[in-house]
């Protein structure tokens, strides 16, 4: 299994490269316009985005990974549930080695020219999370993890802040595509009793997986705050 998960890694890596490059090349060249479609109800029609670059950088990654592993089954964001071979199968997680992908997540940001946007890449066996990589292309960093060996960040090891409480925690939040009225009373609320117990700092990036990466890479780099994720969802 360990000389499967590193050959596994290897080619997440190498695929969450490639779909960086192609957005790192969409975001250079912005000033000829993005095709911006929704995907959302009609409630987030304007904030729950996709853009032809999160399509086409599922694609890259899904022949790139397939093409070494064409048993294995995938999940994307953008499209849909495909096994073996790449026919269409009902979406149900299995047994099987299963890739699961969100090709450009921060479309918002990146379709503002906002650099918090990554590629995230994961695998499960047996029902199981074995290894992940998040890569953000603008900023040119790559945090990997397989279960079992540590969590890296462009080759160094890193791990989770120290904080014990709010009040030394930088804490990461996601406000979500929804605009339903309950949930945004709810989030803020959450917000404000945050700040009512006095947390340190509070940071809206606009990507969750931005977020982890953040998370996971808080003690061992230079960015000089203990940070820990928090992630609000909506129903």
């Amino acid at each position: 299994m360990d000389e499967l998960l590193t050959g596994c890694l290897d080619v997440a890596e190498r695929a969450a490269r490639a779909a960086g490059a192609m957005i790192r090349e969409a975001h250079e060249q912005r000033s000829a316009g993005l095709a911006i479609e929704s995907k959302g109800s009609a409630e987030t029609e304007t904030v729950d985005l996709v853009t032809a670059t999160d399509k086409a950088c599922e694609q890259l990654i899904f022949d790139t990974i397939r093409a070494v592993y064409p048993d294995h089954v995938f999940i994307g964001e953008e499209s849909s549930f495909s096994g073996p071979g790449g026919q269409s199968v009902p979406l149900e997680l299995t047994d099987a080695p299963t890739w699961i992908i969100d090709p450009l997540d921060g479309t918002t940001n990146f379709v503002h020219g906002y650099p918090l946007v990554t590629v995230s890449i994961g695998l499960a066996v047996g029902r199981q999370l074995v290894l992940g990589c998040v890569y953000n292309p603008l900023m040119d960093e790559l945090c990997s993890a397989v279960r079992g060996r540590g969590t890296h960040l462009n080759g160094r090891r890193v791990r989770v802040g120290t904080a014990t409480g709010v009040t030394s925690a930088l804490i990461c939040n996601n406000m979500g595509a929804s605009r339903n009225a309950d949930f945004n009373q709810l989030t803020t609320a959450r917000l404000l009793a945050l700040l009512q117990a006095n947390v340190r700092g509070l940071r809206n990036s606009g990507s969750a997986a931005q977020n982890m990466m953040h998370g996971a890479a808080a003690e061992g780099t230079n960015r000089g705050a203990t940070a820990a994720p928090w992630h609000t969802a909506a129903p």
